[in-house]
């Protein structure tokens, strides 16, 4: 029969057993998609792997860490009055845990800033360019008839914007499989461009003009909304995009640029 002290083990190991696999079963549901927003654009799965690579790392770490807590807690317990074996420290295993996370770091920095500059690039010629507009408490998108990407007509003239307003939640649409090209500012203070399924966000601020470039995979609609806490009314900045087709994109901009234009509502 195992002594009281092995069995007080067992119960430990029985428990730790236990609450890690009511953990697994509780964070399945999220473990599916890695706990983010389906990603929609090419920009937003390179972001959502970069994701994963920082949380495997994350994971492996922890691990290690938490399995060498774990043999040192039931390895070196304490069995006797009798004083253990002294260790005075190892330069080897010092070097190893000094350059392990240098590794990591230069190799998180590294993707990150690869990332970074795919997303945060210039904007090829061929690319719809979408200049928005945060105020308080709404968006505005303009779209310029002589730069409306792959069908663009460089002769055209004119623009046309929409508006949202604080009844009416602004919805603009971009097609898909094409370049866009999105340029922030603000007229006011400072507010955040947010839509979770490109797994991005940049501030608008007064005085700055921000870009950044997506080209989005699949069709459909998606909210998004200012993620920077910019007054009383922050919660009703909440805006939509509708992604299609080329041919239905083309309808749209030619009934929106045939209508008279939209008025903000102060």
């Amino acid at each position: 029969m195992p002594s009281t002290g092995k069995l007080r083990i067992i119960r430990r190991v029985n428990f730790l057993v236990s609450a890690a696999l009511l953990a697994i079963a509780t964070i399945s549901p999220a473990l599916a998609g890695w706990g983010m927003p389906d990603p929609i654009t090419d920009q937003a799965e390179r972001i959502e792997d970069l994701w994963i690579f920082t949380l495997i790392i994350a994971l492996a770490v922890f691990f290690a860490v938490e399995s060498a807590l774990l043999y040192a807690i039931i390895r070196f317990r304490k069995k006797s009055d009798e004083l253990p074996k002294q260790t005075h420290g190892s330069t080897a295993i010092e070097i190893v845990w000094t350059a392990i996370p240098v590794l990591i770091v230069i190799a998180l920095f590294s993707y990150s800033f690869i990332v970074l500059r795919d997303v945060e690039k210039k904007a090829s010629d061929d690319a719809l360019t979408i200049d928005v507009t945060g105020f308080q408490f709404s968006w505005e998108f303009v779209y310029n008839l002589n730069d409306l990407g792959k069908n663009t007509q460089p002769n055209a003239e004119g623009q046309f914007s929409i508006i949202g307003t604080a009844a009416n939640e602004p919805t603009f649409v971009i097609p898909v499989g094409e370049p866009v090209e999105f340029r922030l500012k603000s007229n006011d203070v400072i507010h955040a461009f947010y839509i979770p399924n490109f797994l991005y966000k940049l501030d608008v601020i007064p005085g700055r003009d921000n870009r950044f470039v997506i080209t989005a995979k699949e069709t459909g609609e998606f909210t998004g909304q200012c993620a920077e806490l910019c007054g009383l009314n922050h919660a009703l900045m909440r805006f939509h995009v509708r992604v299609v087709e080329r041919e239905e994109f083309d309808k749209w901009v030619a009934e929106q640029a045939g209508a008279r234009p939209s008025v903000r509502q102060p």
